[in-house]
């Protein structure tokens, strides 16, 4: 299996992002997408910003029910919903902690419900246990972003036998300052989830001003 290392990290980080690191508040990251939220679907057309597709087709490969209840973990601007819903998927809700990003989703019309909450950094989110069926959260697990108990509140609030995909950007996948490596494995050892897909994505694609970087995409099927 490919690891998130197997091409070499030559994406160049936007200006927004460039000061973001592992200590990074959730407050000081909110801040930098209420400045960007306008121009943030065109920066990720032009960065040629792949994980959204790339992990709403892994979703899509392993869950055959369309109506099935899926949250948008982290959905910003409304990207993976607008592919979920053109794979026929209608019962999406999506969750930011930016309420700028999510009043430009809403202006795509592919949510249910829209949810401001943080994930991880010693926050619980306002959804129930076993609310969905399945959680997409792209472009959320990297530099600067939600450490690895973002992911104690999804499989949280996913059902039993339902569905995780995720992406963990590789510039911070075995960093220990996020701790993701050891969060997988504790879960895989205490059965809290089964490893159905890991593959090696484009998280952007090649371009001469961006650069390039890949992700690590993960399924997993909770117990």
């Amino acid at each position: 299996m490919a690891t998130s290392q197997s091409r070499q990290f030559t994406y160049q980080l936007p200006p927004e992002t460039r000061e973001l690191d592992a200590s990074t508040t959730a407050e000081n990251l909110s801040e930098v997408y209420t400045k960007w939220a306008e121009t943030y679907d065109s920066y990720t057309t032009d960065s040629k910003y792949t994980a959204p597709q790339r992990c709403a087709l892994k979703l899509k490969e392993f869950l055959p029910d369309k109506d099935a209840r899926i949250l948008d973990a982290g959905a910003g601007t409304g990207l993976c919903g607008a592919i979920l819903k053109e794979f026929g998927y209608p019962n999406l809700d999506a969750l930011d902690m930016n309420s700028a990003m999510l009043e430009i989703a809403m202006k795509k019309g592919v949510y249910k419900n829209y949810i401001i909450g943080h994930m991880g950094g010693g926050h619980t989110l306002t959804i129930p246990t076993d609310t969905y069926d399945a959680v997409i959260c792209a472009g959320v697990f990297t530099r600067g972003h939600v450490h690895s108990d973002g992911l104690d509140e999804l499989l949280r609030i996913v059902k039993p036998r339902g569905i995780l995909s995720f992406t963990i950007r590789q510039d911070c996948a075995d960093d220990p300052a996020y701790g993701f490596a050891s969060k997988i494995k504790e879960f895989s050892s205490n059965g809290a989830w089964k490893l159905l897909s890991r593959t090696t994505e484009d998280y952007h694609a090649p371009t001469a001003n961006y650069g390039s970087c890949v992700a690590d995409v993960y399924t997993f099927q909770v117990a």
